[in-house]
């Protein structure tokens, strides 16, 4: 775990989004720009500009400890995760939870199940009201299955058409008290790397 994750504090922000003009990545750029002003080195990941499959449940990945899958997921996205001290995961709404797109990155972890351990992760989700709770519960989840730390209830913005979650200054104050804290809480755990 000291190769990879020596140096400074890295950080992956994940646009869930699938639409290119969304709240949910307006909120990441926000949480990208915050954490850089702590000098992490922040890497986002746009899911919709990647190829990702959905996951075949095949299995092989628990006997070869690696997907079997060749896409982005595989040869982009995993080994970013696997060298960030930091996972931010920023999601709109669709029907009280994360959209497929979003699912489909989580389904895809399960081969590197143990390897996030640790990880300081954060949720941001931006919907209308309803499913805000559901959808952060869904990517604390994945988090905890992962055995990764959290260490903030999570960002809730409220907005639904583009540039709405600009204004709720309650929700981008929750997100700026989110990346300090997943800042600080990494850097508390793996200062002693550097």
């Amino acid at each position: 775990m000291k190769d990879v994750l020596a140096g400074s504090i890295r950080a992956v922000v994940i646009a869930g989004s699938p639409r290119p003009r969304s709240n949910s990545l307006l909120l990441a750029n926000r949480a990208v720009e915050h954490l850089e002003e702590h000098g992490v080195d922040v890497e986002l990941i746009e899911l919709r500009k990647h190829k990702i499959h959905d996951c075949y449940s095949c299995r092989r990945c628990v006997n070869v400890k690696k997907c079997c899958i060749r896409d982005d997921m595989t040869e982009k996205i995993i080994p970013l995760l696997l060298r960030s001290h930091i996972v931010l995961v920023s999601s709109p709404v669709y029907f009280d939870s994360v959209p497929g797109l979003v699912k489909r990155f989580i389904d895809r972890t399960w081969c590197i199940r143990g390897l996030l351990k640790n990880r300081v992760l954060g949720g941001i989700v931006v919907g209308r009201g309803y499913g805000l709770d559901m959808a952060l519960a869904t990517i604390h989840n994945w988090g905890l299955k992962h055995e990764m730390i959290l260490c903030h209830r999570g960002a809730r913005i409220r907005a639904y058409e583009y540039g709405e979650a600009l204004r709720d200054y309650r929700g981008l104050s929750d997100l700026e008290r989110l990346c300090d804290r997943v800042y600080e809480v990494a850097s508390l755990i793996y200062s002693s790397l550097f």
